[in-house]
């Protein structure tokens, strides 16, 4: 469970109703004293366990208001842990406002934290409010008291980070000269990292319209991409400059337009650009230095692809063996269908056992009408003519393989289960070996310099080192800053 998770459940007082089932069993011996335990220390004050029990009861109380399964074995760990992360975080953040004076609106918190109150009593019922007060060794006194301190000190907190925040915006150096890890021996900034994870956000956002995810996983990966891309760059020029090889100036020009061109359809307009990077603390113009140095590296690239090509060679048996091999997707003969396609194989068999009679178009038609809105049919129409090579395998074999006017069983394919009616074939023509020899030369050229140049790049790259650091975001190296200046000391196995 993430921590801006936790900040957003604390903050969002939506509230429905459910039953916990089940509880967990904090202590065993001596509540009183157990919950009197110091679980942090921030600036030699105690942070009480009495504190922890509350929030974990806001939690549950959380889950129970919003009809969701609350976390069990290795998921309640980490929630555990992450919730410690989480109130530790905020009393630093809080101690620290504290010791420089910053002062927040208290007036408006003490309402949010008596709505917020109220919604939890009027939605739980007082049984349920106090069986999950019991579970965690706590009161309504307490939690009372706790949410309304958590709750001002969460905006200490926020004003904390947001203050730092537009600190370096002001001056992004300190953010953006940070060292995230090396290259060969080159050092990589903070500044090259953020602009490829923007390019990575704004790939993965185009591809799946989605934001990436920020999961330990997905970062991990998404880092490696990262300095994989900067090491082949740095590769590649290096063997580019031992050649003697020149980037193209209208190569790079042609890289920063289209570039510029994908960047503007995802955000159009200067503002919505800088709206994006200012989370990265780029400005456009950064943003744009590192887009033409984008550009140089991708013209190199392809400067050391023309610079192989010439030694790119195939053979006349090379090209009959990849002829005979695709000899089928070239002929030009067709068929005409109609299908049924299912999500479930028990569906399309219903469907097939109604259709496998039918002889014309219409008795087919009718049974497509009958289907095209049943749950489970995720089309039924008429596909036109096409050639075998146009549909997935599975599919154009047994469409070729049928008569006119005929029906097939149940086709299987990745796409589902699929009811053929064949309704019209034509028989084309396969164009002979000559006529195909100078595409196919085209073709295996291609796939070989694609191979050749996937070697070289393996090989140039494996000839860097390349460390990744610990990657941390700006708010949570504060953190870490003020965990340092305020001695604090954290002590899990209390939980």
């Amino acid at each position: 469970m993430k921590k801006s998770r936790i900040m957003a459940l604390i903050l969002t007082g939506v509230i429905c109703v459910s039953l916990f089932a089940g509880g967990c069993s904090l202590v065993t011996v001596n509540p009183e004293q157990d919950k009197k335990q110091a679980i942090a220390e921030i600036d030699g004050t105690p942070v009480l366990k009495e504190d922890y029990n509350n929030y974990m009861a806001y939690y549950q109380m959380y889950f129970d208001a919003s009809s969701m399964t609350f976390p069990t074995d290795k998921e309640l760990t980490t929630l555990k842990k992450d919730i410690l992360k989480d109130l530790v975080r905020v009393e630093t953040l809080t101690a620290k406002a504290k010791k420089d004076g910053v002062t927040v609106d208290e007036t408006g918190i003490a309402a949010n934290a008596t709505n917020m109150l109220g919604s939890l009593k009027t939605t739980l019922g007082d049984d349920k409010y106090a069986k999950v007060l019991a579970t965690y060794n706590t009161d309504a006194t307490s939690f009372e008291a706790f949410l309304n301190k958590f709750l001002l000190d969460y905006s200490y907190a926020n004003t904390m980070e947001t203050n730092y925040t537009n600190t370096l915006k002001a001056d992004p150096s300190k953010e953006l000269n940070t060292v995230v890890g090396t290259v060969g021996k080159e050092e990589v900034k903070k500044d090259l990292y953020n602009y490829r994870l923007a390019n990575e956000e704004l790939l993965t956002y185009y591809q799946t319209q989605a934001a990436l995810k920020t999961d330990a996983a997905t970062m991990k990966k998404t880092n490696e991409t990262i300095f994989n891309t900067i090491a082949e760059q740095k590769a590649l020029a290096q063997y580019a400059e031992e050649k003697n090889l020149t980037a193209k100036q209208e190569d790079i020009d042609s890289y920063v337009t289209t570039q510029q061109a994908f960047v503007n359809y995802l955000l159009p307009g200067d503002e919505a650009l800088q709206q994006f990077l200012d989370a990265k603390f780029l400005t456009i113009a950064q943003f744009k230095e590192f887009m033409k140095q984008d550009g140089t590296a991708s013209a190199i690239s392809k400067a050391v692809q023309a610079d192989l090509q010439g030694s790119i060679k195939v053979t006349d048996g090379e090209i009959k063996k990849y002829y005979d091999e695709n000899k089928a997707s070239y002929d030009t003969s067709t068929v005409s269908a109609k299908h049924i396609l299912a999500t479930e194989q028990a569906l399309a068999d219903q469907v097939y056992a109604e259709a496998k009679n039918a002889k014309t178009v219409a008795e087919f038609d009718a049974i497509m009408a009958k289907y095209q809105n049943t749950d489970g049919i995720k089309e039924a129409a008429d596909l036109g003519a096409f050639t075998k090579s146009t549909m997935v395998t599975e599919f154009s074999d047994a469409a070729f393989a049928m008569d006119v006017n005929t029906v097939s069983e149940p086709v299987k394919t990745d796409y589902g289960y699929h009811v053929i009616y064949v309704y019209d074939k034509k028989a084309g023509e396969t164009p002979s070996l000559e006529s195909k020899k100078d595409e196919i030369t085209e073709t295996l050229k291609s796939q070989k310099l694609t191979e050749e140049f996937d070697k070289l790049k393996t090989k140039l790259v494996n000839k860097f080192k390349v460390k990744i650091n610990d990657i941390a975001t700006p708010a949570d190296t504060y953190l870490e800053e003020l965990k340092t200046e305020l001695n604090v000391k954290v002590y899990e196995n209390r939980i």
